[in-house]
């Protein structure tokens, strides 16, 4: 019985102080839901294969897939979101194609994984954020037009560089 309990207790504190926690118990520990998961990475099908830099450790990263340029960055207005725990400073995450046409990604590194983006006077982005074709911040709600792209055959790759705030 004792060992039971002192295997479990070391367990517990590797996880905490060790990061021995797997990709699924993080998720797990993160509130992060099944229909959240991003696809299976195949560079043989059509997918929209997002790189994501400038991710630090700790939380989750949020990446979000639009189609709608009268819905851009409303939470609505996504054709689907994943979230992954934020572990690299890189991350690759894919999303399979139903059918192509024209696509804008967000993505934010949701440091204290509370689901939500912290925003600066309700309006500027408190985390790590950033667009599919990595536009220069403005004054303003950002573009569809400034983030589109289109996608055809096996999809595209996409590289977005998080902006600290």
């Amino acid at each position: 019985m004792f060992l039971i309990i002192k295997t479990q207790i070391f367990a517990l504190v590797g996880a905490l102080f060790f990061g021995f926690a797997t990709a699924s118990e993080a998720a797990q520990q993160l509130d992060i839901r099944p229909y959240e998961a991003p696809d299976e990475c195949n560079p043989d099908i059509s997918q929209i294969r997002v790189t994501v830099n400038g991710v630090s450790y700790g939380g989750m990263l949020t990446v979000g897939l639009y189609n709608d340029p009268n819905h851009f960055l409303i939470k609505q207005g996504r054709k689907r979101h994943v979230r992954v725990p934020a572990t690299d400073a890189q991350h690759i995450v894919c999303f399979n194609l139903d059918q192509h046409g024209t696509y804008a990604v967000s993505a934010y590194h949701d440091k204290d994984a509370d689901r939500k983006l912290k925003r600066y006077r309700n309006l500027f982005p408190g985390e790590p954020f950033g667009l599919s074709n990595n536009p220069k911040p403005v004054m303003g709600f950002p573009k569809f037009s400034d983030s589109a792209f289109t996608t055809e055959g096996l999809g595209t790759d996409i590289i977005i560089n998080l902006r600290q705030p």
